[in-house]
């Protein structure tokens, strides 16, 4: 009895574990200042159980030349907004920017992910760069993946996806984003969970 609960409390402590990190993220989250970048803002689940049928990304200010992967069968729109100081080129003048892209009409099962792609010119920056990810589902409910942490550094509520942005010796030269990331397929989430199942393991054993 005594070994049985203390591999259930081993079991529920993982799950809570792996259900707080279920938030969207951005894939890869290191890129170079001032570079262009391709990321994937990854919807892990639905809301309730219910599956995802609208997605929207907004555009952080300083971010340029966005272009969104096309995602099928969702349906990709692209909305524009004003630069706050238009920029003037041989060509002519640009004075709107991408303020959000939208995928819409879609159905994305609870228990099924999705990657919605954009590749765009990062400004010239270090540090964080925050992205609010909208998410609507079919039952009407939204989760609203807006909140940035605080002065204290903790975040309350639905997080906004993170891009950290540093120069080109801290993230290891142009391209990094890409492939000076972290590989949770080898070193990431599943070996930091296992890792974890085996030090509680242990410590349930210890108790029988």
């Amino acid at each position: 009895m005594k070994f049985t609960a203390a591999v259930a409390t081993v079991v529920s402590t993982l799950f809570l574990a792996s259900s707080a990190q279920a938030h969207v993220t951005a894939n890869p989250s290191v890129a170079v200042s001032g570079t262009y970048f391709q990321t994937n803002f990854r919807v892990p689940h639905g809301c309730s159980g219910n599956a995802t049928d609208l997605v929207i990304v907004q555009i952080p200010k300083g971010v340029a030349s966005v272009k969104p992967r096309a995602t099928v069968p969702w349906a990709t729109t692209i909305q524009m907004v004003p630069l706050d100081t238009p920029i003037v080129t041989p060509t002519g003048t640009i004075n709107t920017t991408v303020g959000s892209v939208t995928w819409a009409n879609g159905n994305l099962p609870d228990n099924m992910y999705e990657d919605f792609g954009l590749q765009f010119k990062l400004p010239v920056m270090t540090g964080p760069l925050y992205w609010s990810v909208m998410q609507r589902c079919t039952n009407g409910a939204w989760n609203n993946w807006t909140n940035v942490p605080d002065a204290a550094g903790k975040t309350a509520g639905f997080p906004a996806a993170v891009i950290n942005v540093g120069n080109a010796t801290t993230t290891g030269g142009p391209g990094a984003g890409a492939t000076g990331a972290p590989d949770v397929s080898k070193n990431g989430a599943g070996s930091l969970q296992l890792s974890g199942f085996a030090v509680l393991a242990a410590v349930a054993l210890s108790m029988f």
